[in-house]
This record gives structure tokens, sequence and C-alpha cells, in this order.
């Protein structure tokens, strides 16, 4: 049963939840130009919403990360009690601080490129399945912690 006093430590989750359904819109998309460029495949690419969906989810995931970490040391005065939830939303951040910065400079200096497209479609494939691991280890915090 939820603790009702303890409400204010589902604000977290909530915001990583929306930050993950962008994100993975954002994929999606990405996946597709992956297909365009690299499979030869005849598709258009939303790029505006890619980029508007990646700068969602990413923002989305920062606040969501420090509020987990400001509820984490309120509640329990230590984030690493969380332990493989914590160490994997450190990897996690610099993924997210990754994605953001290649895809940030690819739509400020607009050119083709291949190293840097690619290194950014890299970095945001390995981000979605550690957020997919967050999302499993969160599902852990909560069940020990506030079920």
């Amino acid at each position: 049963m939820i603790q009702e006093a303890k409400l204010y430590l589902y604000i977290h989750p909530v915001i990583q939840l929306l930050g993950t359904i962008f994100g993975y819109f954002a994929l999606l998309w990405g996946l597709k130009r992956f297909l365009i460029a690299h499979g030869k495949m005849k598709l258009v690419f939303p790029w505006k919403q890619h980029v508007l969906y990646g700068k969602i989810a990413t923002s989305l995931w920062l606040v969501g990360l420090a509020f987990g970490v400001y509820f984490t040391r309120e509640e329990w005065q230590y984030c690493r009690i969380t332990g493989a939830h914590y160490t994997l939303g450190v990897i996690a951040f610099l993924f997210v601080l990754g994605t953001f910065l290649t895809g940030y400079w690819m739509e400020l200096f607009k050119k083709k490129r291949v190293y840097l497209s690619v290194i950014h479609g890299l970095l945001g494939v390995l981000l979605c399945i550690l957020v997919f691991l967050q999302i499993v280890t969160g599902v852990q915090v909560l069940s020990l912690f506030l079920w």
C-alpha cells in the first residue's frame, strides 16, 4: 500500500516516466533517420519533432534526476541507499549530457555529418537502455522502501 505521507517521493518517478515517453519517441525517429542514412530507405525524417522530443526528454530526465537526489537525501539522508538505481542514475546522467550536447551541437551547426551523428545515435540508444534498467531498479526501490 502506498504510504500517504510519502506521496512527494512519487514526483521523481512520474517526471522520469514522462521523460522516458518523450525519449523513446525521439529514439524511434532517430532509428528512422539511421535507416534513411545507412539503409538507403526512402522515408521522411521528422527532424523538428526528433529535436523537440529529445530536448524535452533530456530536460525532464535532468529535472527528475535532481528531484530524485533531493528527495532521497531528504528521506534517507544518503543517496546511495538505493544501490544499483543510484549507480545507474549517475551513468545515465553522463549519457543524458552526452546525448544532449551532441544533438545541440548538430542543431546549432547544421551540415552533413557522419561521425557525430553516429556517436549521438549510439549515446541515445545506450541512454534508452539505461533508462529501461532505471525503471527496473526504480520499481525495486519503490517496492523495497515504499510499498
